[in-house]
């Protein structure tokens, strides 16, 4: 339990609480909440909704007619059984030897209890003894009867029904759940069907329960004065209620035409919910001027006749209730207001209070700029002090006052929390309340009010003993199933101290427990253990499911904590899991033998191994001195390939430089022609025409001839930069990085890059990028231009698609970063790449473009680089479709 009514403050101080209207009436004090209801629907129980009758066993079990057969509730789950015809059953009857008899269509049966515990019903007197339902089921003078709708009351002795009377009444056959009086159909009255009050339960603690035909329930004391209805309003789930049954340990058990409710009654505990008229959190309860007055986050209440009214005046916030002379102060959100007696309402201020203390002819108040100091008209005002936002103003035993504000900031000397109304309640009274979210509470006579979220709960000090009916020890094991549907224990009669033997591929077995009865306040908790071990923690599950149990036995006992705080009596059980035929003592012999024998063929064999052993170890000697040798000579191998290395980058240093000559003269020769072919165009006329046209084939010709040879040249200056790019230190320059910083810059410099592209082909370009960083440890620059590359190749693919068809190019990149990895995926809907040769995109030298246009060592490149950074590369890609390639890298923390 907590009150946390500093946490809505903060909620006050950090948004703007919106105002809500209200409208308010006066009502009794003496008003009380509703009793707790559990409302159980048509899905939850497994049958149909419309029930006739209900029944409470000794041992706490739940029988219930229902349209589809007879409902039962062990106190952990819903079953059902069916009559023989899969017909609806009409009466449930618990006789005065605890027989529990059964009534339905055309059948009349008692339930009886197999070998394994399991309930069946017996069906009773020959076949087509009567003709219909059964009405009523009742006992006369020691004999049990039952009234059918055939008109006739029979007689039943054991196993043999006999015709006692016949009456004049008129049943109307149908699923309508008319009650029967039997003293009609006795004395042979045409009119038997009850039509106000259908039925009068005897409860606990002075109090009755009548039942008023489709209007619900009427609680009465002894002497039949009503004291409040319970119907669909104040939570019943019907108010055509067929039948109740009282377990005489503190539940009230209907039935009714829309599914099955356990009432509370007679009970200490009573609530107030919000079909009941509040709503919000609760924050502050007084009673005043024969008023309960209720405070909370959306307004200001009065409680009477079990209904709560708003107060209109007080639309917001009301942290505070305090008296001060004759009237009622309440410190809201807006201001501070006084409830004169009889109920009217002023405003005294217009600042928001969060706190009130009345002391020595005085009024302080909290407010958002301090604590001021009021006179008891609020006429003058003065400052306290500047603590801001003040929550708790409590006063000394000398008087001095003691502050303390939403931050947790004080002022003053602590003169110690006041003791809490409710500690003074013994242990049995508070355990089933004591897991509330408490808001508020308040003390008024022998009632506790405890306010909490959506709901007020009410304890009655004075009905302690009604604790009492609750307080049952007895736990059960209700069932006991092997897999999911064999049942080893159905939960009655007297269950055995040890199950039968379980074979070895038996090892699944689910258990169900709960106790005889249990209050609805509060929860009933449980724990198991195995063979004495340690106990399981407490939780409100009532079965254990055991799957691939070990072999042999076990003990297991199981223990209720109930609402009270009490504990229940241990049930246990014993079963035993036998072990399987390998794994019994005679085989463990058997394997005790064998394994002697083995030993002694091992050392026979040892003996002989021994001798091949000697002439292994000269064979092993051998092939290590050869293995050293082949060390060796791998060793010179790789340092002749780093020597090639070194060799290889010579020659391209050698290499480059004539190649730029090359370069450079024909280009140089280029411009030397054209200036000859302008000098004999500018001669023409004086050059004889044949001499003219071979001289222009000829300058032609060397023209083609230089042009080749510049492209050529500059092909093989672009392979030697790309060895030469490739034989590139790459091990150096790595630290810790955020990827996220270079992807944008990549994402910049491909807008700026590749801008002629974009425009010309209208290339959609999507760069998707987390918020979050990506650390990893890496080069930047390296990274950068493996991104570039691959962004360049798709650059590429979907431009050559666009020249020869008309689409819509795309290019994405898409990062994403887990607990352990950075995936940057880059895709483009250009051209994509064969499947014949995917696998050859990351071979150096490899490119399905023209030697002008690439030397195939950027996506070797990229692999390089990515695998350096201990990550991985892969492409997927589909011909004329899409290419995907997806870079996984791994992630540091920071």
């Amino acid at each position: 339990m907590r009150l946390n009514r500093r946490y809505w403050i903060k909620r006050w101080v950090k948004i703007v609480l919106p105002f809500y209207l209200f409208t308010f009436l006066p009502l009794a004090l003496a008003a009380q909440g509703i009793p707790m209801i559990r409302n159980y629907a048509a899905a939850e129980y497994g049958g149909h909704q419309r029930n006739y009758d209900i029944e409470v066993g000794t041992d706490g079990t739940v029988y219930v007619a229902n349209f589809e057969g007879l409902l039962y509730y062990d106190r952990v789950r819903w079953r059902m059984i069916h009559t023989k015809g899969v017909n609806r059953v009409t009466v449930v009857y618990r006789a005065g030897n605890h027989q529990i008899w059964v009534g339905g269509y055309n059948v009349l049966a008692r339930l009886e209890k197999r070998a394994n515990g399991e309930l069946m019903m017996k069906p009773v007197g020959k076949p087509g003894l009567f003709t219909g339902e059964v009405t009523e089921i009742f006992e006369e003078d020691g004999k049990l009867l039952f009234a059918a709708s055939d008109n006739n009351i029979y007689e039943v002795d054991g196993d043999s029904v006999t015709l006692k009377q016949h009456t004049n009444a008129q049943f109307s056959i149908g699923v309508n759940s008319d009650i029967v009086s039997t003293a009609s159909l006795l004395r042979g009255e045409r009119n038997v069907i009850l039509e106000d009050i259908t039925q009068t339960e005897p409860l606990d603690g002075g109090l009755q329960v009548k039942v008023r035909k489709e209007q619900g329930l009427v609680v009465a004391d002894t002497n039949g004065r009503e004291l409040f209805t319970i119907t669909e309003d104040n939570g019943l789930c019907s108010n055509q209620v067929a039948y109740v049954r009282y377990d005489h340990h503190g539940v009230l058990w209907g039935c009714t035409s829309h599914g099955i409710f356990a009432i509370e009654l007679p009970s200490m505990y009573s609530f107030l919910l919000a079909k009941d008229g509040l709503s919000g959190e609760v924050l502050a309860m007084t009673a005043f001027d024969g008023k309960m007055y209720v405070g909370g986050t959306t307004g200001l209440f009065t409680v009477a006749s079990r209904q709560l009214r708003r107060v209109d005046e007080i639309q917001n916030i009301c942290w505070m209730l305090r008296e001060c002379g004759d009237g009622l102060l309440a410190a809201t959100s807006s201001g501070v207001y006084r409830i004169a007696k009889g109920g009217r309402v002023s405003r005294l201020t217009d600042y928001a209070t969060t706190a009130l203390h009345v002391a020595d002819g005085q009024v302080y108040a909290g407010e958002p700029d301090g604590v001021w100091c009021y006179s008891p008209d609020f006429r003058q005002r003065e400052k306290a002090n500047d603590l801001k936002l003040v929550t708790e103003i409590r006063q000394g035993p000398h008087g001095d006052l003691w502050f303390q504000n939403v931050y947790g900031q004080t002022l003053g000397a602590d003169p110690g929390k006041p003791r809490e109304p409710i500690a003074d309640l013994s242990t049995q009274v508070i355990e089933p309340v004591n897991d509330l979210e408490i808001t508020a509470q308040y003390r008024h006579g022998d009632q506790i009010w405890i306010g909490c979220n959506e709901y007020i709960a009410i304890v009655e000090t004075d009905k302690a003993d009604l604790a009492r009916l609750s307080a049952c020890r007895t736990l059960r094991f209700r069932s006991i199933v092997m897999g999911n549907d064999s049942l080893l224990w159905g939960g009655f009669g007297h269950m055995p101290k040890k199950m039968p033997d379980l074979k070895s591929d038996e090892r699944h077995l689910h258990f169900y427990y709960a106790l005889d009865f249990a209050s609805l306040t509060g929860k009933t908790l449980y724990r198991y253990r195995l063979n004495k071990e340690k106990w399981s923690a407490w939780n409100d599950r009532q079965d254990l499911d055991m799957v691939n149990m070990p072999y042999g036995a076990y003990t297991l006992s199981v223990q209720a904590l109930l609402a009270n705080g009490e504990l229940s009596d241990v049930a246990s059980v014993d079963f035993y899991v036998a072990y399987p035929l390998p794994m019994r003592w005679y085989m463990v012999v058997l394997y005790f033998l064998s394994f002697a024998f083995i030993v002694y063929l091992l050392f026979r064999y040892r003996l002989k191994k021994l001798k091949r052993d000697k002439v292994k170890l000269e064979q092993i000697v051998e092939e290590r001195t050869a293995d050293l040798r082949n060390a060796q000579q791998e060793l010179i191998r790789q340092e002749k390939m780093a020597s090639v290395g070194k060799l290889t980058k010579g020659l391209i240093d050698r290499i480059l430089n004539p190649m730029n000559y090359i370069i450079n003269f024909s280009t140089m020769s280029n411009d030397l022609l054209k200036d000859l072919k302008g000098n004999i165009e500018n001669n023409k006329e004086g050059i004889n025409q044949d001499d003219y046209d071979d001289t222009e084939d000829i300058l032609g010709m060397l023209t083609e001839n230089l042009d080749s040879v510049q492209q050529y040249g500059q092909n093989t200056t672009r392979t030697l930069k790309a060895m030469e790019e490739m034989l590139k230190d790459r091990t150096g320059g790595y630290m810790d990085m955020d990827l996220l910083p270079v992807l944008q810059q990549e994402r910049e410099t491909f807008g700026k890059h590749f801008a002629k592209e974009r425009e010309q082909y209208r290339i959609k370009t999507t760069f998707t990028l987390p918020d979050e960083d990506m650390m990893i440890h890496g080069n930047p620059e390296m990274l950068g231009k493996a991104v570039n590359n691959i962004l360049a190749n798709a650059v590429y693919a979907v431009a050559k698609k666009a020249q020869r068809t008309a689409f819509q190019p795309e290019v994405t990149l898409t990062a994403q970063a887990d607990d352990n990895r950075v995936v940057v995926k880059i895709r483009d809907n250009g051209i994509g790449i064969e499947e014949k040769i995917l696998g050859k995109v990351f071979d150096p030298f490899f490119t399905t473009k023209t030697t002008d246009e690439a030397a195939g060592v950027g996506l070797y490149l990229s692999r390089e680089i990515i695998q350096n950074h201990g990550g991985d590369i892969s492409v997927d890609s589909v011909k004329d479709e899409f290419t995907e390639i997806t870079v996984i890298l791994p992630k540091v923390k920071k």
